[in-house]
């Protein structure tokens, strides 16, 4: 209880006090929470499919993305299975960029930018669906079949 009037205590100064991230104001010896409703939870965004990768493979894809909103940047974790060219599962991390189209400023492209210096940039563009396409560096969706796409699953 002592816990909760001390975070609900009123400041008696007249400055606005400093928001700290986590929506939690701190001035002099008073803290209390702010309703600040530009904060917003991190989601998670869960996509599973196949996609064309590096040569002829194609791979099983699972790709999380944490972000606020599809629209926004924020992390992703991927996890690649080549299983027709008997490579291992693969996984990697790093940032989620969204960025417009390179031939159609109304496309949304999610770039991937691993936190692994030898990985490679991968970029998909986002289709009405909110699947995932995977993309070359003009925008041009890599491969001709429609199956090659990852679908938005949760």
């Amino acid at each position: 209880m002592a816990l909760a009037t001390l975070l609900l205590q009123a400041c008696n100064s007249k400055s606005k006090p400093a928001t700290e991230p986590n929506g939690i104001a701190i001035e002099e010896d008073s803290i209390y929470f702010v309703n600040d409703s530009t904060i917003a939870d991190a989601q998670t965004f869960i996509f599973e499919g196949t996609s064309p990768m590096d040569g002829n493979a194609i791979a099983d894809v699972i790709l999380a993305v944490q972000t606020v909103n599809l629209n926004s940047d924020g992390t992703y974790t991927i996890t690649t299975d080549y299983v027709d060219e008997g490579i291992a599962t693969q996984s990697d991390k790093g940032d989620a960029m969204i960025l417009l189209g390179v031939n159609d400023s109304t496309a949304t492209i999610l770039q991937l930018v691993s936190n692994n210096y030898n990985t490679p940039t991968v970029s998909f563009i986002m289709m009405e669906d909110s699947s995932l396409v995977k993309v070359d560096n003009n925008g041009t969706p890599v491969a001709s079949n429609p199956d090659h796409k990852l679908s938005l699953i949760k």
